[in-house]
This record gives structure tokens, C-alpha cells and sequence, in this order.
């Protein structure tokens, strides 16, 4: 398997996986494009003093101002699992929305949102990026899953190779039982060339960590993992997945 060299000073904040609250949960093997919906995320660490009953203190707050400014979306924090390549990101806040809802958040935060800002502040320090977000797969099984794992994955196209040589081979495959959410990942805001180890993400998120196992034991001894290297030989180079525990703190309403 040929893979990418992680570099240290990405940051593979990235996301991932979620919901897509307000859209619709496909079910079915091999699943319609979907429209991108925007993702943001947040690298942090805890400030002195502080742990994460502080950090969940804030999303009280944020809880609180969401409903007072019909502030709509999806927001999960994520926790080392396994996690490779350098990497140090003790606690990743990713936030899903419609680009519209989002913009619309920060322009009334700038108006009214300065006590949710000091809460945040006060406990945790972080980097933010914004990125796109399409969906490949989603089980209704997740809608009420609010603790579940997340794994991402960077990958490069090999020379020569396509966007629509890559979105065909990705529109291709199907999802078992093991994978709640599927979907790709693109930097947009916030970010430089190098920042990350490579052009897109994989990101997935499995119901348990038992689920994201099996699916690691159908890889290495059911053949899974000739798909894989077809992948790797014939499209792309991918840094190898990293994995966080992942729990939903807040659902839009009506999801």
C-alpha cells in the first residue's frame, strides 16, 4: 500500500462526521450525490484550570443562544482515539450546517453573541477552518446514535487522474452495516497548501468502536482489503485514517 507521509504541522482537524440534520438519512447500497453542506471545525485545548466539564458548561451556553437566534445545527465533539503522524489535537469541535445558516450565525454572534464567546474562550484555545462536506452515505440507524467513533482519511489523486475518474470510482461503492456515515471532505477557509496531507477526506463514522473493528477484521481477513489496494494502485494515496471517539452534543430541532 503506498501512502503519503504525514506531515507535522497538518492539521487533520477535519472533520468529520456527522449528520445531515436537516436532509434526509439514504439508506440504499449505491446512493444519489448529494449537495455540500457546510462543515466547521475547531482544533482546541483545554486552557490551565480548565477540563472538560467547562468545555461542556459553554455548550450550555451555546445551547441557550442557538435557541434565542433560530440557530440551527449539528455540532459533535471529538476525542483521541487513534492517532498517528504526529498529530496533537486533544479535543476536535466540529460544527454542520447549510452555508447559509452558518454565515447568518456568525453576523448575529457579532451582534449578540459576545457572552458565548467568553464562555468558549475562557476554556478552551483553538484554531478554526472551515471545509465542504458531501455526503456518500447515511443509516437511519444514526439519527438517535449520539455516541459513536469517527475516522478520517487523506488521500491525493495519483498523476493524471481526474475529478470525474475519482467521483466515478467513489459513486461505485456501497456501505455495509458497519459504517452509520460516509462522505468527502474539501478544505475551503482557513487553511494553506501543506496544512494538510492531502487534496480530500475520507471521513466515516461507525456506530462503536466494535463496529469500526469488524471493519477493520473484513479488511485484513475477508478480502477487504483488495478494494483498498485497487484504490491506492489505480487512484489515489491516502496518509492512513486517524480515529476519535465522538459524541453529538447538539441536534438541530426536528431531527
Amino acid at each position: 500500500m503506498r501512502k503519503k507521509q504525514v506531515r507535522n504541522n497538518l492539521f487533520l482537524s477535519l472533520i468529520a462526521a456527522i449528520y445531515l440534520f436537516a436532509y434526509p438519512a439514504y439508506a440504499d447500497d449505491h446512493e444519489e450525490s448529494a449537495n455540500a453542506v457546510a462543515m466547521e471545525a475547531a482544533i482546541c485545548t483545554l486552557n490551565p484550570e480548565r477540563n472538560l466539564e467547562d468545555l461542556k458548561a459553554s455548550f450550555e451556553v451555546l445551547k441557550k443562544w442557538a435557541k434565542e437566534n433560530d440557530y440551527n445545527t449539528f455540532s459533535t465533539l471529538n476525542t483521541p482515539l487513534y492517532v498517528g503522524g504526529g498529530i496533537n489535537i486533544p479535543i476536535l469541535m466540529l460544527e454542520f450546517g447549510t452555508y447559509e445558516s452558518l454565515g447568518e450565525g456568525w453576523d448575529k454572534i457579532g451582534e449578540n453573541g459576545q457572552e458565548l464567546l467568553a464562555s468558549f474562550d475562557d476554556a478552551v484555545t483553538c484554531s478554526r477552518n472551515l471545509m465542504h462536506y458531501f455526503p456518500m452515505h447515511s443509516s437511519e440507524s444514526m439519527a438517535t446514535d449520539d455516541d459513536r467513533v469517527l475516522a478520517v482519511n487523506w488521500c491525493t489523486r495519483h498523476e493524471g487522474i481526474t475529478w470525474d475518474a475519482i467521483n466515478e470510482v467513489h459513486s461505485s461503492w456501497s456501505f455495509n452495516e458497519n459504517i452509520g456515515h460516509a462522505g468527502l471532505i474539501f478544505p475551503a477557509l482557513g487553511v494553506r497548501q501543506g496544512d494538510y496531507p492531502g487534496e480530500f477526506g475520507h471521513l466515516r463514522v461507525y456506530p462503536d468502536a466494535a463496529a469500526m473493528l469488524a471493519e477493520q477484521n473484513k479488511i485484513s481477513n475477508e478480502e477487504g482489503w483488495r478494494q483498498r489496494e485497487e484504490y491506492f494502485d489505480n487512484y489515489a494515496d491516502c496518509a492512513g485514517a486517524n480515529a476519535y471517539l465522538q459524541s453529538v452534543i447538539i441536534r438541530p430541532e426536528g431531527s
